[in-house]
């Protein structure tokens, strides 16, 4: 085994038990759901892709959500207009994605 690798294993397992970074691992695979869930609402509700002005893009992974559903095509990037840098308008998958967590009580 690699001496390199087994330290870095330890050290990895170290910060995992850490409640701060459960968190992160959380919100790692939380936040794009939510993100998603917030486009998709909105977007059924307007039938116009969002502004990024009205995305709530906080937590720990808000950026890194936004293209993660990007590169996942869930959704896609439009240029904005004179209000905003860009749309967002959810994919046919991901209205898909977002229909079957809501239906599983995710969006609460």
């Amino acid at each position: 085994m690699n001496p390199k690798m087994s330290a870095l294993d330890d050290f990895f397992a170290l910060l995992e038990a850490t409640e701060v970074m459960q968190q992160v691992a959380k919100s790692l695979k939380e936040e794009p759901a939510q993100l998603l869930g917030d486009i998709c609402r909105e977007y059924e509700g307007t039938g116009r892709p969002v502004p990024d002005h009205h995305l709530n893009l906080v937590g720990y992974l808000g950026e890194a959500s936004l293209k993660a559903l990007i590169s996942a095509e869930l959704v896609h990037q439009r240029l904005g207009s004179r209000l905003a840098l860009y749309h967002y308008e959810p994919t046919p998958k991901g209205l898909e994605q977002y229909k079957a967590l809501k239906a599983s009580g995710f969006y609460r």
